[in-house]
């Protein structure tokens, strides 16, 4: 089998709960993510809205390099840092940004009555999905022996400081 043929073996816990909790959040970020209901009347909305566009496409750059690391490693050698470094820093950042679209729900106020969203179930499980993502992130990259930047990989020397 040549080095540029993906490998397709099994993955291991970490990439699945990863690559599946990710994949799933990324339906999720469609469905019901806040509602709103005023004498009867309901409205909901998905987390393609705002900065949640940003989070879902972050979300959905992250899987591809989680992906490409666990079943192409070969393909993302040459990248100046490792891919699941990647594809964790941008699940987390995509955590932030569906967080950050929570809490600037739109929200209203007039007549003695406050009108505003509120999140709605698939948001729960949306935010759920994303917090399972990054730790299997962290942990499938704890496997694979990648350290955050300025921490040592795992069993090796402490990292040394930045030279001036």
């Amino acid at each position: 089998m040549s080095s540029s043929t993906p490998d397709f073996k099994a993955p291991s816990r970490n990439d699945q709960v990863f690559l599946g909790a990710g994949f799933l959040a990324f339906i999720f970020s469609f469905i019901a993510f806040a509602h709103i209901s005023f004498d009867g009347i309901g409205n909901t909305i998905s987390a393609w809205h705002g900065i949640g566009v940003l989070a879902g496409l972050l979300l959905v750059v992250g899987l591809v390099a989680g992906a490409a690391a666990v079943f192409a490693p070969a393909s993302v050698s040459g990248l100046p840092v490792p891919a699941r470094l990647l594809a964790t820093g941008l699940a987390a950042l995509a955590l932030l940004f569906f967080v950050i679209r929570w809490l600037t729900l739109p929200n209203a106020h007039g007549f003695g009555i406050n009108v505003g969203y509120s999140l709605y179930w698939g948001g729960y499980v949306l935010l759920v999905l994303n917090i399972a993502t990054v730790a299997a992130g962290f942990l499938g990259m704890k496997d694979a022996g990648v350290s955050l930047p300025g921490q040592a990989a795992a069993g090796g020397p402490p990292a040394s400081p930045p030279s001036v």
